[in-house]
């Protein structure tokens, strides 16, 4: 359930990003508010980042683990 948790969460991060964005493009923003927004827009892609590393490490192990020995490793031994 925790993998689901983490998508959950990614996906709101995006939508979080998103949002932030289209308030900054509206121009409406004071450059306080512009400056506050853009750090958080920065955290939010750092957050994405680290969790779009950390599933395509999931899936590389996955992946390795499912393939098993290959041929190459058969004829090292």
């Amino acid at each position: 359930m925790a993998t689901r948790k983490k998508t959950v969460d990614f996906e709101q991060k995006l939508n979080q990003l998103e949002l932030l964005v289209n308030e900054m493009e509206k121009g409406a923003l004071t450059l306080e508010e512009s400056l506050k927004a853009f750090e958080e827009g920065i955290k939010i892609t750092r957050e994405c980042q680290q969790a779009l590393k950390d599933a395509e490490l999931k899936v590389d192990l996955l992946t390795r683990d499912a393939a098993g020995p290959s041929e190459f490793d058969a004829e090292n031994d």
